[in-house]
């Protein structure tokens, strides 16, 4: 589930478009981050973390009168590191990212 503020802001967002009788809701939310050290013999040491409790956040949203109708995911690459490899040639190279979740809601 997003951080505790960014949860009750997405919520509420949810809200106020259910009081204005808006027909759909499009959320966007991070849902994972990929994160990683380079180490001194040139490795890449990627990292994926995830967030587990998006489902119980979109059944929150859900009974709130909508219904999840769409889905999608983005990568959204935020840099990345290199080192040189001791043994061999080239640099070995660590990611850093996060995924992001597109939630479309239509209203019950």
């Amino acid at each position: 589930m997003p951080a505790s503020d960014e949860a009750t802001r997405l919520l509420q967002l949810a809200v106020d478009a259910r009081t204005r009788g808006d027909s759909l809701l499009h959320l966007q939310i991070d849902i994972a981050h990929l994160t990683g050290q380079a180490s001194t013999w040139g490795s890449a040491e990627n990292r994926m973390q995830r967030d587990d409790h998006v489902g119980y956040f979109l059944s929150e949203v859900e009974k709130l009168g909508w219904r999840l109708e769409h889905t999608g995911y983005a990568f959204v690459e935020s840099g990345a590191t290199t080192s040189a490899r001791v043994w061999g040639t080239g640099e070995g190279v660590v990611n850093h990212g996060g995924v992001e979740a597109f939630f479309t809601f239509r209203a019950v």
